[in-house]
């Protein structure tokens, strides 16, 4: 008798599960169940859809029920929402339009995924909002746009969907107020990354508030009043919930199955739960971070489709693991890209590493080459072993290559010696000859050799707060010099430096610092092998403007 896969949820997962088990074998029944319309479908890909980016609607169908139904032999159910897993007896119960059904399983995959979550905010319950996680949620905003014509939204949250929501909504003409609680937007990057973000969103038109929480919600006639943390209100015509989401687990709660201390599902490398034959996958399910050894909950349809892929093999009497995961992500905004991979300085030290980091600023492609762009980038690394930690940037278009790199990278367990001698593809429209991940192993490599001398810019922002006298050479040019310096530096050009050091104390440290950090590294080797105590301020005067504005 041919085995019997039920799979409970489509799109990323699921549909992924039922695809590769029907590649492993033509010797199981499948039925996948999803509780929607659409059992496949890129949700990724909504805020587009909304926007008009994306044209069509069937562009982010990826398959209807009879085209996967056919193509892979699968029994689909829409509009069927499990609710009860017997796992003694082996059966699970669904309710449809038409009433309960109750089907066998020998194995079982849970792809429920995960619900937005809806804070406590007085009034939520009274007026309309929206979220962006289904095809249903993307039709209702356009149709609401399409009949209202609003002229402005308020984006509560400002985490992936919340920035890509933000920007559908300046194509649709619509002025968006987006609302974060936290420090920063995208609070997962670093700070002095992710405020560039957010400067280029207010630039670009979108009313941005961080470090405040919406309060309470009033629906009047023609709009909805906005009450936040701090009292202050305004007026918009369009809530859009985008909060972030929660495993949804009560299904495998019910039946017994073991969650981890993140709240997601629990499973082992085959992705199988604590229950015999019960399976899970997708966003419902805790993973392997592969650079600190542990569980974390990682939402992306990347790690989802694998671990659907590999849940469905296994089912289907097959034999496949799913190692983990480092953590990539990339989100861009009107031509503006932020990117990262693994872990953060501050994620890094909680974690019990002994962390660094270096900052730099190159060009996505060589500097001759028309029209090129720069790509910020904080490398992560420790200092004990040199094992490279993670990465994270922001800039012009190759921003996510360097991530990607860096994903490789962390995989492989490679150190920042080994970034030095990475071989990248190189043409001038594409990158430099020395590769922007190239240089940040340069940079960190010299820095533990003890050859680098590298201070932060958060060093000197210190002591200059604290009026502290220090002794500060600015080596870029008397134009940059003019333009904008540190308060104190002296200017001696990078290539003036030699003939000019009577004029730098030998008896006391001199700080030096350039536009990203590389002719602050040049002069910092000369007065060193002329017998001065320098240092390099990491980033230059660049990174130091970002995390002045930060401070």
């Amino acid at each position: 008798m041919d085995r019997k896969i039920v799979i409970i949820g489509g799109v990323a997962a699921g549909a992924t599960g039922a695809a590769k088990a029907r590649r492993t074998s033509e010797d199981v029944q499948i039925t996948m169940a999803e509780k929607g319309k659409y059992i496949s479908f890129a949700n990724c890909g909504l805020p587009y859809y909304t926007s008009g980016v994306i044209e069509s609607r069937n562009s982010v169908l990826l398959h209807t029920k009879k085209t996967f139904g056919d193509r892979f032999n699968t029994e689909v159910l829409v509009k069927t929402e499990a609710v009860a897993i017997d796992t003694k007896n082996k059966s699970v119960l669904f309710r449809t339009p038409d009433g309960e059904t109750e089907r066998p399983y020998d194995k079982l995959l849970i792809a429920t995924g995960a619900n937005t979550f809806i804070p406590k905010i007085e009034g939520i319950d009274t007026v309309p909002y929206y979220t962006m996680r289904t095809v249903e949620d993307a039709d209702g905003v356009k149709q609401f746009i399409e009949k209202n014509s609003p002229k402005t939204a308020l984006i509560i949250g400002a985490g992936f969907i919340g920035i890509e929501v933000a920007e559908a909504m300046l194509h649709c003409g619509i002025k968006p107020t987006v609302v974060e609680a936290l420090d920063e937007v995208m609070p997962n990057f670093p700070k002095i990354v992710a405020m560039n973000l957010r400067e280029k969103m207010i630039e670009d038109g979108c009313g941005v508030i961080v470090k405040k929480f919406v309060k309470k919600l009033t629906k009047n006639e023609n709009d909805i009043t906005v009450e936040l943390s701090d009292g202050t209100t305004f007026n918009t015509e369009l809530v859009l919930l985008c909060t972030g989401v929660r495993p949804a687990v009560d299904l495998a709660v019910s039946a017994g199955i073991e969650l981890g201390k993140r709240g997601g599902i629990l499973t082992n490398e085959r992705m199988e739960t604590n229950v015999a034959d019960v399976y899970a996958a997708g966003d419902v399910v805790e993973k392997l971070n592969l650079i600190t050894g542990k569980k974390m909950l990682l939402p992306l349809a990347g790690p989802a489709n694998r671990e659907g892929r590999t849940a469905g093999t296994n089912m289907a009497g097959g034999d496949m693991i799913f190692k983990g995961v480092v953590g990539s992500s990339v989100l861009g905004f009107n031509g503006f890209t932020m990117a990262q991979s693994g872990l953060t300085y501050e994620q890094a030290l909680a974690e019990g590493f002994d962390a660094a980091y270096v900052y730099t600023e190159d060009v996505n492609t060589s500097s001759y080459y028309p029209d090129h762009g720069y790509i910020f980038m904080m490398t992560v690394y420790d200092k004990k072993t040199g094992k490279l930690l993670g990465m994270s940037a922001c800039g012009a278009h190759g921003t996510e290559k360097r991530a990607d790199e860096v994903a490789v990278a962390l995989y492989a367990g490679l150190t920042v010696y080994d970034l030095e001698h990475l071989e990248f593809c190189y043409a001038p429209p594409f990158a430099s000859a020395k590769d922007n991940l190239n240089i940040a192993g340069f940079v960190a490599s010299n820095n533990l050799r003890g050859t680098g001398f590298v201070i932060t810019p958060e060093f000197i922002l210190e002591k200059v707060k604290k009026n502290e006298k220090m002794q500060i050479i600015d080596v870029r040019t008397p134009l940059e010099y003019k333009e904008c310096r540190i308060d104190g530096a002296v200017n001696i050009f990078v290539n003036d430096v030699r003939k000019n050091t009577d004029k730098i104390d030998r008896s006391r440290p001199v700080y030096v610092y350039c536009a990203v950090g590389f002719r602050g590294y040049l002069a910092v080797r000369s007065l060193r092998n002329l017998g001065f105590e320098a240092y390099n301020m990491t980033g230059g005067m660049e990174a130091y403007k970002r995390a002045a504005r930060l401070a």
